[in-house]
């Protein structure tokens, strides 16, 4: 029953998110925002990713500031560990399927060195896989299931190999890294 009313809330999501997706204007390396511009509107307060949420879906009107503190609860301390350093501000909403949704606007000219602490870490082995957030061009929401929809991409700082389904890629800060979207979301 309950992975009912859970597809349900997704489906609904998904839904409202059809549809609302604008391609994003291609990168312009000599542009200060990078590849970040290939990613959609560049956004820098937890209130105006809400705004651009809720412009898409009709959803997340009231977005609640949140502390770093609330963050680290939020993520788990080995997740926040590793986003925490490059996260200027965050809040949360409800859309979809998301009773808080995360709204996570990084400290945008500190991409790179998180893109590198996160492979890093993932040679290491402190981690196993990549970020689980959807991102924008200089932020990203915590849930992933239908935001794709909105245009948003997965971050890989793994190498990808010959059997690997990304999709459209675009080059992230660091080498190594790429913003990826899965195949078929893509205009």
């Amino acid at each position: 029953m309950r992975h009912g009313v859970m597809f349900a809330r997704c489906a609904a999501l998904v839904a409202l998110l059809v549809g609302s997706v604008a391609c994003s204007p291609a990168a312009d390396p000599a542009s200060p925002l990078g590849a970040g511009n290939a990613l959609g509107p560049p956004l820098a307060t937890p209130e105006q990713v809400a705004e651009w949420v809720e412009e898409k879906t009709g959803q997340c009107g009231e977005p609640v500031p949140r502390s770093m503190e609330e963050f680290a609860e939020f993520v788990g301390p080995l997740r926040a560990e590793l986003y925490a350093p490059y996260v200027a501000e965050w809040a949360t909403c409800s859309a979809g399927p998301y009773e808080r949704l995360g709204l996570v606007v990084f400290q945008r000219e500190r991409l790179a060195d998180f893109q590198r602490a996160w492979q890093g870490a993932r040679s290491s082995g402190e981690v196993s896989d990549d970020p689980d957030f959807g991102f924008g061009n200089g932020f990203a929401l915590s849930g992933t299931l239908g935001l794709e929809l909105l245009g948003l991409h997965t971050l890989r700082c793994t190498p990808v190999g010959p059997d690997d389904e990304v999709g459209h890629t675009v080059p992230a800060e660091a080498e190594g890294c790429v913003y990826a979207q899965p195949p078929g979301h893509h205009h």
